[in-house]
């Protein structure tokens, strides 16, 4: 915006048609952006809450060994905990998980390193949350929900002003023919839409894979030693750091054969995994092919 209203020049010549497109997509890309802010920051805490509550009544159960417990903030007599749990994926593989809960009652000392806890997930993997502590309960904070509620009201009626604020002081009687591909009111969601997007294109370049599939695979896949009979650089780097493609080649449990592929990008501090001869994987029982990195898996 700061870039437009300092070089703006010849607002009134564009084709009244484009500028009629310009201004129909303007509308739908900040409607959309609208719409999809209220699901996320008003309507997603009920969803939540919702699935919480099923997965208490539906849940499969998997005990699980604090490996790791940190203390967050104390508020009115509850603590902010964040656990690292060691638990049995679907098929009897050893995974790790991360868990953020907040314990009511602190002085039973319920989450301290070497307990075990018994949680409740989700098998489809489908429901946020995913994975709950048996017995837990989940909560709405209102005072939370209002400010959401009148943050998302201030945000739809300054998009709404920022409309009549351009036509009142750019149209100068051409309508809205002063409207550009690079106006703000164009630029702006654009931006927005390619930054969400973009974000999810970045974390499968560095994880090596769509996040939803590499859960799946972290839970329902058999852990082995692959060997990396090669790996390249793509060409490819972000932030100077390096996309590179590994082979490899392991066995499952029944002693046949399999090659695979992966590529992510691997961090300048991390370049020995690819002097690795072996490397520890997930594989996938129903499709041997399916396969990830133990150790993004762990994050």
């Amino acid at each position: 915006m700061l870039i437009y209203y300092n070089t703006r020049e010849g607002l009134n010549d564009t084709n009244p048609y484009l500028a009629i497109a310009l201004l129909l997509l303007s509308v739908v890309l900040w409607g959309i952006l609208v719409v999809r802010w209220f699901r996320n920051w008003i309507l997603l805490p009920f969803k939540m809450k919702r699935n919480a509550d099923y997965l208490l009544r539906e849940g499969e159960h998997r005990d699980a060994r604090i490996l790791e417990s940190l203390q967050g903030k104390t508020v009115n007599n509850t603590v902010e905990k964040k656990l690292t749990l060691g638990l049995k994926n679907f098929v009897g593989t050893d995974i790790t998980e991360k868990l953020e809960l907040i314990d009511t009652r602190p002085s039973e000392m319920r989450y301290e390193k070497g307990k075990s806890i018994r949680l409740v997930i989700d098998k489809t993997l489908k429901l946020r949350p995913y994975m709950m502590v048996d017995g837990g309960q989940a909560g709405l904070n209102p005072g939370r929900i209002i400010l959401l509620v009148v943050g998302w009201l201030v945000l739809t009626i300054a998009i709404v002003w920022y409309f009549y604020f351009s036509y009142t002081t750019e149209s100068n009687g051409y309508g809205w023919r002063f409207m550009k591909f690079y106006h703000p009111l164009v630029l702006c969601p654009l931006i927005l839409f390619l930054t969400r997007y973009g974000l999810g294109l970045l974390l499968k370049l560095f994880t090596g894979g769509d996040p939803g599939k590499l859960l799946h695979v972290k839970y329902f896949g058999v852990q082995t030693m692959a060997d990396v009979v090669n790996a390249t650089q793509t060409g490819t780097y972000i932030n100077e750091q390096p996309q590179v493609k590994f082979e490899l080649r392991y066995r499952d449990t029944y002693g046949k054969t399999y090659t695979a592929a992966l590529k992510k990008i691997v961090s300048l501090i991390d370049l020995g995994t690819v002097r690795q001869e072996k490397i520890s994987i997930f594989y996938l029982k129903e499709n041997p092919s399916e396969v990830a990195f133990a150790s993004d898996l762990d994050d």
